[in-house]
């Protein structure tokens, strides 16, 4: 049975929601998540792209909003890499490090007696689960990511992570969380996408921003902007982005949604003072 998905926001509303950042972006954020919002999944996460004239706008962008910051749970290198942009802030691993444009990467000081542990579990099962498992090791030091999706076997592919590497994740004292096709293995500090993305806020005073999100850990962000929102004179927008994976949680924590990247597309368009 296919999952129902929720209908994208019809463009009058998005174009009125996002009326009061167009009208002064100098004051205003643009917070953006990676994979599945600015790039479409693809079967290996090494392979991602952004769409050139995502690319384009994104540059446009940066040049008239007090920032934009993409926001993954790519490292932050990774996710700088990808887009291409020295220009931009990268909030990279789910929080777990930041990079400021004419800065070195910052890893949160909280991580740091974990990273013997994470580097511990990836050396011990990472070939166990590429050759018998076809589970797909992303090691980011301060995070590990084992992938299934291109498994011959998904479901023989999860059993051997609930099975292998969890418990083994657990024995050390690290977190364990579900992703699309992915089970991340992070150390156990309260820090996520919601408390990077706040304390960028709060380090650029920033009272309006727009976060665009697809998957679980977006969610935080979502919850964090709502919050902020009923401080007088805030205005944070959440944008879901719809696909067949997404969670089926998200929409009830955004005030507009868009159809896959290229909706995210028409976003950034209207952002942009362009016509989608």
């Amino acid at each position: 049975m296919q999952k129902e998905l929720p209908d994208p926001s019809p463009l009058d509303d998005i174009q009125r929601e996002l009326e009061p950042l167009v009208a002064e972006p100098g004051k205003a954020a643009i917070l953006l998540d990676l994979d599945g919002t600015l790039a479409p999944i693809v079967p290996r996460p090494e392979d991602v792209t952004v769409p050139p004239p995502v690319l384009r706008l994104i540059r446009t962008l940066t040049h008239s909003y007090l920032v934009v910051a993409i926001v993954s749970g790519r490292s932050a290198n990774a996710a700088r890499r990808i887009v291409g942009n020295a220009e931009l802030a990268y909030i990279g691993n789910h929080g777990l490090e930041t990079m400021i444009p004419g800065h070195s990467i910052v890893v949160s000081e909280e991580v740091q007696p974990y990273l013997a542990a994470m580097g511990e579990l990836a050396d011990r099962i990472s070939l166990e689960a590429r050759t018998e498992a076809g589970v797909w090791l992303e090691d980011k030091t301060t995070t590990l990511s084992y992938h299934y999706r291109r498994a011959p076997d998904r479901d023989a592919a999860l059993d051997f992570i609930r099975e292998k590497i969890i418990p083994e994740a657990e024995r050390l004292g690290l977190k364990v969380s579900n992703g699309r096709m992915v089970v991340e293995i992070r150390p156990p500090v309260e820090i996520n996408k919601g408390v990077s993305v706040g304390r960028l806020l709060d380090r650029l005073s920033a009272r309006r921003a727009i976060y665009a999100g697809d998957d679980t850990t977006d969610i935080d962000a979502f919850k964090e902007l709502r919050q902020r929102r009923r401080r007088k004179g805030n205005v944070m927008i959440n944008v879901g982005v719809i696909s067949p994976e997404m969670p089926k949680t998200l929409p009830r924590y955004c005030d507009l949604m868009v159809a896959r990247t290229s909706g995210v597309e028409s976003l950034l368009q209207i952002l942009a003072g362009e016509e989608p």
